[in-house]
């Protein structure tokens, strides 16, 4: 089953595990369910399991998402989900309620005056989206999102509520030959985030590269040579072949970490079933783990396999975690001892386990994984609608 780029909304929606109720969809309150937290146990975040959009000003439990993506939790700005095929990003309110920050009702690619093409910008709730995926704060507190669909990076600022695009116009590929951000293109730029330093560096989906906007505005390809495949190992990340979605109709892939001290650049490549490494200070590429056959395996990082990983998280500098979406698990990789273990999953596709282990939890295909100061790990449950939270 994969993704489909429509805008459904529903409302209904039924649960039973409380009598604590939520938001009214339609006749019904939604009865928010209870979890306590226990060390290694899980529960739902966000979402109520059922694809639509209720409305904000409900308790996130109580709101219902429609394939949610990448969450975005920092010290920087306030908590922020894009909802992707509700056409949203979703900020989380000091009482635990949502509200949309960016998106509309319809789908497209900025408000109809293009004002968010020029300085002051436009108000986000005017601003039309096209599946949203990802989303970084920048060191001065401004959100940059990765505007999937219209191939565009737009910033959203918490004080004014306005969002302007910083780059992009449209998809194709532009930028490496010194043009001006409002001028460059991506094709369907999935992930985004920042080093030490202040610079960007973007998933550029269907273009099959890792690019790099530095602090004075020019764009770098540093890995990937623009061939959909596997090739490269131990040479230069430019001569480097990925393999992240480009059929005519791709769901998002293709994720990105870096280390604290900016010399390592972990890379999903996805449909090559790995998680490859770059170098960044001898600009050489290689395999981390994933022997490059779509399956499942524990073990030796040269050997354990996955499913279409979508999406890596570093935990600390020792432990990156995998949302490996086809497995139906988030897995772990430990950079001290190069194996390959599960975090969390049962590997059945299904919603099971709130309450209890995480080892014992079934996912529907996890699109995204992150975690918080506190190392609680926030897994998006896409297919399940929901974000689950997994506590240390």
């Amino acid at each position: 089953m994969t993704l489909i780029p429509t805008l459904l909304v529903l409302i209904s929606c039924t649960g039973k595990e409380s009598d604590e109720t939520g938001g009214e969809t339609g006749d019904d309150a939604y009865v928010i369910p209870v979890c306590d937290p226990i060390s290694g146990g899980i529960c739902t975040w966000a979402g109520t399991g059922e694809a639509g959009f209720n409305g904000d000003g409900f308790d996130i439990r109580a709101s219902m998402m429609y394939f949610p993506m990448g969450v975005t939790l920092s010290d920087l700005g306030p908590t922020v989900v894009a909802d992707w095929n509700n056409h949203k990003i979703r900020m989380v309110e000091a009482d635990g309620t949502f509200t949309t920050i960016m998106g509309t009702n319809f789908v497209g690619d900025g408000p109809s005056d293009l004002s968010d093409l020029t300085a002051p910008g436009a108000d986000g709730t005017t601003v039309n989206l096209n599946h949203p995926t990802d989303q970084v704060y920048r060191s001065d507190g401004i959100l940059v999102s990765a505007s999937w669909h219209t191939h565009k990076i737009r910033t959203w600022d918490p004080a004014t509520g306005l969002v302007l695009v910083f780059a992009g116009s449209g998809s194709g590929f532009a930028g490496d030959n010194g043009e001006a951000l409002s001028t460059a293109k991506f094709n369907q730029p999935k992930d985004v985030i920042f080093d030490a330093a202040g610079n960007l560096y973007v998933v550029d989906m269907r273009n099959e590269m890792v690019r790099k906007i530095s602090t004075d505005s020019t764009i770098t390809t540093i890995v990937g040579n623009a061939t959909k495949g596997f090739c490269g190992d131990d040479g230069p990340g430019r001569d480097a072949c990925l393999a992240f979605p480009l059929n005519a109709n791709p769901e998002p892939g293709g994720s990105i970490a870096l280390s604290s001290d900016g010399a390592w650049l972990y890379i999903a490549d996805t449909e090559n079933h790995r998680i490859r490494v770059y170098d960044m200070v001898n600009d050489v590429i290689t395999t981390l783990a994933g022997n490059g056959t779509a399956g499942f395996a524990d073990g030796a990082a040269a050997t354990a396999q996955f499913n279409f990983p979508r999406e890596i998280d570093l935990l600390d500098d020792s432990t990156l975690l995998v949302a490996d979406s086809d497995n139906h698990r988030v897995r772990r990789v430990d950079l001290a001892t190069g194996t390959v273990s599960t975090f969390a999953g049962t590997g059945e596709a299904a919603f099971t386990g709130d309450g209890g282990p995480a080892s014992e939890a079934s996912f529907n295909r996890p699109f995204h994984v992150t975690h918080d100061q506190d190392g609680n790990v926030y897994v998006s449950d896409t297919f399940n609608h929901r974000v689950r939270v997994i506590y240390p």
